[in-house]
């Protein structure tokens, strides 16, 4: 099981909002693949799949802001 989190996005950055799951619980992966679209410092971007596997469980919801390092979603690996 590997589980996905907010990677450090810059210098000052200490939190992020989750904006919009692009996947949903079931849904196959690849390693590349957006995941999640987060918002940080007025700027947006993706957070992609570290692995390739089976979306497994998502943690946190739509709207939530979260901090650095904080695990937002488990993906099964095969």
């Amino acid at each position: 099981m590997h589980e996905l989190t907010i990677p450090k996005m810059g210098m000052d950055t200490t939190e992020v909002e989750i904006l919009d799951w692009i996947v949903k619980v079931g849904d196959s992966v690849k390693k590349g693949d957006p995941i999640v679209e987060i918002e940080f410092e007025k700027a947006t971007t993706e957070i992609e799949s570290e692995v390739s596997g089976v979306i497994e469980e998502i943690l946190i919801k739509e709207g939530d802001i979260v901090g650095i390092g904080t695990v937002i979603c488990r993906i099964k690996t095969d």
